[in-house]
């Protein structure tokens, strides 16, 4: 199948994961082929951030609910932004935060579904 009938602008392109994790976390990650960074501190958190943002090949930026917690405003900001990588919090292997949304509630809110 060939996209040649498609615009440009409207093609598909092939875009990649970038996770920001505690060790453990990218451990497993790193282990399926998915690159990233670990994050023990809010610094080391907004660094990675940044760096997946710059990255054109990055469409999806995978971040822990207690890393993305310590960097909650920077976390907020690129999503009101609207522009590319998408940014989806995940739980870390302790598993999920109390009180958050699930992850398939998540998904869809990030792809604007209707519950």
């Amino acid at each position: 199948m060939t996209t040649d009938h498609c615009p440009k602008e409207t093609a598909i392109k092939d875009q990649g994961f970038f996770v920001i994790a505690d060790g453990r976390t990218l451990l497993a990650f790193a282990l399926a082929g998915i690159p990233g960074g670990a994050a023990i501190n809010a610094a080391e958190a907004r660094q990675l951030l940044a760096q997946g943002r710059a990255d054109p090949g990055v469409g999806l930026v995978l971040i822990t609910e207690r890393v993305a917690r310590e960097i909650r405003a920077e976390v907020d900001a690129m999503r009101q932004e609207g522009r590319p990588p998408l940014i989806l919090e995940i739980p870390d292997l302790k598993g999920p935060l109390p009180g958050g949304q699930s992850l398939l509630e998540r998904l869809r809110a990030l792809m604007g579904i209707p519950k």
